[in-house]
């Protein structure tokens, strides 16, 4: 039986299916790694951000086409983890434009959706790259604008479609060498393969998630859109408390979700997404003064209630995975410190949240990765403040960045004195192979300590601190004058004493500072300026 359009069920049963299919693959795309490190979190990320659009699609209930596909687009955006979340969170919203009162979605316009998804994809991700997930849905789009001139049936344009990815898929270690090297494909490809084949499973009645395209009644265009569950972001200032943070994220968790408590018992900033508004808000009384409230409707985008009072300071708001990298963001004055880093990519709704909870008027946000930049930027372009997402790459240039901050100069000063410290600093890290591979002209062996920089692995040692010294010495010539390195969780402090008296030693004419970074994914994290 062919099918001809996508109505608001199908668009469910299509996206469950498709989701089902990736989470069960998930492991599968976590265990490839462009480099032989352990990081691998695609397969993680690409689950979150579609399971984060089917909460918010199930909460919508079976409403329109137009409120489903919105509630879709919304949770995966602010579930999205990481460029591959990202990247199928700009593929979904594709479909919302122009879908107000819509009923049906017919295959010129899904491919058409597509192809804007497509494009938004590219321009969310900071450093767009061939060879990717970018490269598997702009290949699926082309070949899709082609079929649909002659193929109206979505059941053979989404086999077809699926060819096309798998093809786009296994040419990805052509395009990038780093693949071929490692010899895997992309990961972020094979997810969206995963995805269309989920669908395709369900199409050809062999999907286990008890969904069927085929037992779809007569159209009759039915259906009223429900609202959200947790569709509110409320805020509010709660003063005298006399309760812990801690004990008021805990008493507030069961109301809603992306609760955050910015502050301490006697002035905190408070933030929740939730159903009952009002509430909250009544049982926020009982524990403080309440002030300064802000209530908004995430799905419409509708301000009901704002008595929200902001100071005009900037705050700054940076990414980090580490108590010694968080403390040292913290004494840089840093207003807020989100848990991330490689294999812990916050959410767009995480950074979001973060933004919501600072009290300046404007915000420069350090996501401190080219992975966690693109959900940074989509957060900061959905908050009504001024925010300033900087391409910061590692926390080392966050680090660098932040010491650049004046409390005397204005924003646009501040934003152009740390664009500047940030491309100034040099960023590398030693951390633990775990697989053997030859990168470039480097050898790897499993359990090796390997040095990478500027994207590059530079040397491998089965020493750690032959792995520090030989990316050292890599890293800095004639003209720098500050060696930094942070240890991570795995290595004792008089280790790390040693090996910096031991590199002050082979740099005589250079400072080699020491923290404490207690990063879990790298044994050293190392700065050079």
């Amino acid at each position: 039986m062919a099918v001809v359009y996508c109505s608001a069920r199908r668009f469910r049963e299509a996206l469950t299916a498709g989701a089902d299919w990736v989470v069960k693959n998930r492991e599968e795309l976590n265990r490839i790694n462009v480099f032989p490190v352990a990081d691998g979190d695609t397969g993680s990320n690409m689950s979150a951000t579609l399971v984060s659009a089917l909460k918010a699609m199930e909460t919508a209930g079976d409403g329109r086409l137009d409120v489903t596909l919105k509630a879709a687009a919304w949770g995966a955006l602010m579930g999205a983890r990481g460029n591959s979340g990202i990247i199928l969170s700009q593929i979904l919203s594709g479909l919302t434009e122009g879908i107000e009162g819509r009923e049906r979605l017919f295959a010129e316009e899904i491919v058409l959706a597509l192809s804007r998804g497509v494009e938004k994809a590219y321009q969310a991700v900071l450093h767009p790259t061939e060879g990717t997930i970018l490269t598997v849905a702009r290949e699926t789009a082309e070949w899709a604008r082609e079929a649909v001139r002659a193929e109206r049936d979505l059941a053979r344009l989404l086999d077809g479609m699926a060819a096309s990815a798998k093809s786009s898929v296994e040419r990805t270690p052509s395009l990038l060498p780093k693949l071929a090297e490692a010899g895997v494909v992309d990961a972020g490809g094979l997810g969206f393969l995963r995805f269309l084949e989920g669908m395709l499973l369900l199409l050809q009645g062999r999907a286990t998630t008890g969904w069927s395209l085929r037992d779809e009644g007569p159209f009759d265009g039915r259906g009223e859109p429900e609202a959200l569950t947790f569709r509110y972001c409320t805020e509010f200032i709660l003063e005298d408390s006399r309760i812990p943070p801690d004990a008021m994220r805990t008493s507030l968790g069961p109301m809603g979700d992306s609760v955050v408590v910015a502050g301490d018992a006697r002035l905190a900033r408070v933030h929740i997404h939730t159903g009952q508004p009002e509430e909250v808000l009544r049982y926020a009384s009982t524990m403080g003064q309440v002030s300064s409230i802000k209530v908004e409707d995430m799905l419409v985008q509708h301000t009901s209630r704002m008595e929200y009072a902001q100071s005009v300071k900037t705050s700054v708001i940076a990414v980090a995975l580490g108590d010694g990298l968080k403390g040292l963001f913290y004494n840089s004055r840093a207003d807020l410190v989100i848990d991330g880093g490689p294999t812990l990519n916050p959410s767009t709704a995480d950074i979001v949240s973060a933004i919501e909870s600072v009290g300046g008027a404007s915000v420069i946000v350090l996501p401190n990765s080219k992975d966690i930049y693109p959900a940074a930027r989509q957060a900061g372009e959905r908050s009504p403040k001024n925010v300033t997402v900087l391409k910061t790459a590692s926390v080392q240039e966050g680090l660098s960045a932040l010491l650049a901050y004046r409390d005397n100069a204005t924003s646009e000063e501040n934003i152009r004195r740390m664009e500047r410290a940030s491309r100034d600093v040099k960023s590398g890290e030693v951390t633990s192979a775990c697989r053997d591979a030859t990168i470039g002209e480097v050898g790897v062996s499993a359990g090796d300590f390997i040095g990478i920089f500027a994207g590059e692995v530079r040397c491998s040692s089965a020493s750690t601190d032959e792995a520090v010294i030989s990316l050292v010495d890599t890293m800095a010539d004639a003209s720098d004058e500050i060696i930094t390195l942070f240890y991570g969780g795995s290595v004792e402090k008089d280790e790390a004493e040693a090996l910096q008296a031991a590199v002050q030693l082979l740099h005589e004419d250079k400072a080699v500072e020491l923290h404490e970074g207690g990063q879990p994914y790298a044994h050293y994290l190392i700065s050079v300026e």
